[in-house]
């Protein structure tokens, strides 16, 4: 019998959740290091990566024409972007300001070539996965330049895309001018140029790009030659802008593909990045990753070396991890930077290094610490400069319940009222009934109750006096105080029937016609 047996390897991180381990992320003070120039002087480094088959050769560009690893002068301007060659420790190309791409031996220094092309600075380079002598390059005149180092010199490109990422003008000229012959060979003006950002193999014959105002992703199928095609390339496919920024330049600051090169993870400048699935038809984003902050095109983004982790800069000075499989999560920040994260490097062979430049002239090399490391002692407060900290997101604010306050009835104590003139019934038939006819010893009650509860009764004393002159102040009591009513001067008996009159007209739309005030009533609208 055969028997198969399973050992278990015990690995301190099986204890804890992957992600929870990302909180022991720390940089020490002599993993920060410094970007000089050729001059001496500090500088801002734009970007860096790490070696494919050495994990601990760490290559830097800077802005003073500087490749930082033994420090030599690659250019005779800046370097924006640098990419080894696939398997070749000790080979690299970069772009810079100077208008030319250069292929360089790490080791020894030495320049093996110079690639010629184009008409404005390279912003991006990037080789084959599976073709060595093969690379992109991506510049500011809009054009895309394929090269291969086979071909006899180094100075002529096999394939271009021009104008991929042009943008429409919404108002295009009525009339266009001619271009002088004197021209050729110049820079595109600034109006017309559309940079291109990003380029980056997916395959040997697939190439993914993006720009810096049309928003748009772009793959194209490097087996057509687009040479014969300088006015209207047309891409392979196109991922259209998703997010709901209405700015009207839109453009990515980074690209970068899991180990699968399933999907592409999309640094926008809307502060979101957005990934797309490459394998199949759909143009819609399958994730958003949000929270921290993009304001330049000097922010790029790299995946950990298992899929699970993405890692970005930000002009918050931070660096932010996301958990892929769940964005929704909060995401985990490497603090210590004091200005813009521009470029993050996680090490493709080692989980545990991840590199991160900023414009604060500072390259940092973050390492994962764990509780039972003997390292983790004699870290102290005074040798850390970074350290992860969670990402705390700001909850919604919810508005307080409160009752909704009742509407106040207005209440006044003397004359009949209203805060709205009563509106008059149109005719008879509109009224809703008719009340039934009162007797006649039943109208002295209603006068003196209604007499009585439109003034206070000291007031209606004091006014009882001055109509009818009398200044006693006796006191009634059953039917003499109806009597003292119709005892009243005539004055007083027509205001008194003129306050009746006009209660009943407001109270039930009834016209009292006849009276004291029959004259009143019959030329008044009610």
């Amino acid at each position: 019998k055969s028997v198969v047996q399973v050992i278990i390897v015990n690995d301190p991180r099986s204890r804890y959740p992957l992600s929870s381990l990302l909180e022991g992320y720390r940089c020490v003070r002599h993993d920060e290091h410094i970007s000089y120039g050729n001059l001496g002087d500090s500088v801002p480094p734009f970007g860096l990566a790490f070696s494919s088959g050495n994990s601990f050769v760490l290559i830097v560009v800077s802005a003073e024409r500087c490749v930082n690893l033994a420090a030599w002068l690659a250019h005779e301007n800046a370097v924006f972007d640098i990419a080894w060659m696939p398997g070749e420790p000790q080979l690299v190309s970069n772009c810079c300001g100077d208008q030319m791409a250069r292929l360089w031996d790490v080791k020894s220094g030495e320049l093996l070539g110079s690639f010629k092309g184009h008409l404005c600075s390279l912003k991006s380079v990037a080789f084959a996965p599976e073709e060595k002598a093969v690379f992109s390059t991506g510049a500011r005149d809009g054009n895309i330049m394929i090269w291969d180092m086979r071909c006899n010199g180094f100075y002529r490109q096999v394939n271009q895309i021009s104008g991929a990422h042009n943008k429409a003008e919404t108002n295009p000229p009525s009339k266009t001018k001619k271009r002088r012959g004197g021209m050729r060979g110049m820079a595109p003006s600034v109006d017309s140029q559309q940079s291109v950002t990003v380029v980056l193999f997916r395959d040997q014959h697939t190439l993914i790009s993006s720009g810096a105002v049309d928003g748009v992703i772009k793959m194209w199928d490097l087996r057509k030659n687009y040479t014969a095609h300088r006015h209207d390339p047309v891409p392979l496919q196109t991922f259209p802008y998703p997010g709901s920024c209405t700015r009207t330049r839109l453009g990515y600051s980074g690209l970068a593909l899991d180990a699968a090169r399933a999907n592409v993870m999309c640094n926008c400048t809307d502060d979101s990045i957005y990934m797309f699935s490459v394998c199949g038809i759909k143009t819609t984003p399958v994730a958003v990753f949000s929270g921290h902050q993009n304001s330049s095109f000097y922010v790029k983004s790299s995946v950990s070396p298992d899929d699970q982790f993405l890692a970005s800069g930000s002009s918050d000075n931070h660096t932010y991890i996301w958990k892929i499989s769940n964005p929704e999560l909060p995401p985990m920040t490497l603090q210590g930077h004091s200005e813009e994260v521009t470029s993050v490097a996680w090490c493709p062979t080692d989980f545990t290094k991840i590199a991160s430049c900023s414009d604060d002239h500072t390259v940092r090399i973050w390492r994962l610490h764990r509780e039972n490391d003997e390292v983790q002692s004699s870290l102290g407060e005074a040798n850390l400069v970074g350290h992860a900290r969670p990402k705390i997101l700001p909850r919604p604010s919810i508005p307080a319940e409160t009752t909704p306050a009742k509407p106040q009835r207005r209440v006044r104590l003397g004359g009949i009222a209203s805060p709205q003139p009563a509106a008059c019934a149109p005719s008879g038939a509109a009224l809703p009934f008719l009340p039934a006819p009162l007797h006649p010893t039943a109208h002295r009650t209603l006068k003196l109750q209604l007499s009585a509860s439109s003034t206070p009764p000291t007031e209606q004393r004091a006014k009882r006096r001055l109509e009818t002159g009398d200044g006693s102040s006796s006191n009634c009591e059953g039917t003499e105080q109806c009597d003292r009513v119709t005892e009243l001067s005539p004055a007083a008996k027509r205001k008194k029937y003129g306050i009746i009159c006009d209660w009943l007209t407001l109270v039930s739309g009834i016209k009292v016609v006849g009276g004291p005030r029959s004259s009143l009533a019959s030329s008044s609208s009610c």
